[in-house]
């Protein structure tokens, strides 16, 4: 998708905003029938390939327990995907079918798969010349019900 042209803060606003725009998709469905579960940010992050990982699940009503991990760039075009790009893309999922491949990675035991078609387009402005460092986590996790963990 390109390498990052500006800094790595950009880069972690840009994680920041993700996963807030994200977090409101805990308690209401993102796609029908997901919600997320987590938003995990990329342990060693290399700023030529920014992603964090979209973690979703069915929700506490489903009578079959799905989950499903998605690998998704953060940099299109050298510029940070914006947040609302991200959760615009994952909307997507509850209107038809996509075909995705696989990372070759695995999470919590699952395979995680390519979400980089839900973000395909142009990266937004650099972020990092804005008002400041945007506040809250860089990513978050529901291990289980209850069991929330914070990436910093």
């Amino acid at each position: 998708m390109g390498q990052l042209t500006c800094s790595p803060q950009c880069l972690a606003q840009a994680q920041r905003a993700v996963a807030a725009a994200l977090w409101r998709y805990t308690d209401r469905p993102v796609a029908k029938p997901y919600y997320v579960r987590g938003c995990i940010p990329d342990p060693d992050p290399d700023p030529d390939k920014a992603e964090v990982t979209v973690a979703l699940w069915t929700g506490p009503a489903a009578r079959e327990k799905r989950n499903l991990f998605l690998l998704v760039p953060l940099v299109a075009d050298g510029l940070p995907v914006p947040a609302a790009q991200v959760v615009a893309g994952i909307m997507r999922l509850g209107r038809g079918t996509h075909l995705f491949g696989s990372t070759g990675r695995r999470h919590d035991g699952k395979r995680v798969l390519s979400g980089r078609g839900l973000v395909e387009g142009r990266g937004a402005p650099c972020l990092c010349g804005g008002t400041g460092e945007l506040e809250g986590p860089r990513g978050f996790y529901f291990e289980r019900p209850g069991e929330l963990k914070h990436y910093q």
